[in-house]
């Protein structure tokens, strides 16, 4: 008996069983495999096997690259080491610098989406960001003193599941002085 993976048109292993090939015709898309390997998920390229990326795996990422302040007001602005929260005054302008990653590579996208910034209260104020060759940059205004939240789910919420980005969140804190 000898093992065997079952491809489909595009390659890819659906399946694994044993034939024995002197008794029973071995189909076209069977390829034959050690006893031990397991080929499930992997696509046959004609000479080797390769791991087929996840979906979770081709799904765009936005990285934050900095969070800056005005001159003004970067004295009084601190942005965590991780870049997860911002802790700022009412009257800075906060500039992100952000990318598009898939897979850990820069995505060169030229696409632009609105960022829900979401408040403590409720409130929810759209900033618009354009990516060009898979980079952005633009400011964000602190005009009151709030809590502001970004997570993966508020920017998904407004796209088709095929625009779907993986985002780490962001916590901004604007307070008055």
């Amino acid at each position: 008996m000898a093992k065997y993976a079952f491809i489909d048109a595009a390659g890819v292993c659906g399946g694994e069983g044993s034939y024995m090939p002197a008794l029973d015709p071995v189909p076209d898309n069977a390829i034959p495999i050690g006893d031990d390997d397991s080929r499930l998920g992997q696509r046959w390229t004609g000479k080797k096997w390769v791991s087929v990326p996840k979906s979770s795996d081709v799904q765009p990422t936005i990285v934050l690259e900095s969070i800056t302040a005005d001159h003004a007001h970067d004295t009084q602005t601190i942005v965590a080491d991780t870049m997860s929260e911002v802790r700022t005054v009412v009257g800075a302008t906060l500039t992100l610098a952000v990318r598009m990653d898939v897979a850990g590579q820069l995505y060169p996208v030229n696409e632009s989406f609105d960022l829900p910034l979401s408040s403590s209260d409720g409130r929810v104020r759209p900033v618009r960001v354009m990516f060009e060759d898979g980079r952005a940059l633009f400011p964000v205004a602190m005009t009151e003193a709030r809590i502001w939240n970004v997570s993966q789910e508020m920017i998904n919420s407004g796209l088709p599941p095929e625009k779907h980005m993986h985002f780490a969140g962001l916590r901004v804190v604007a307070a008055e002085i």
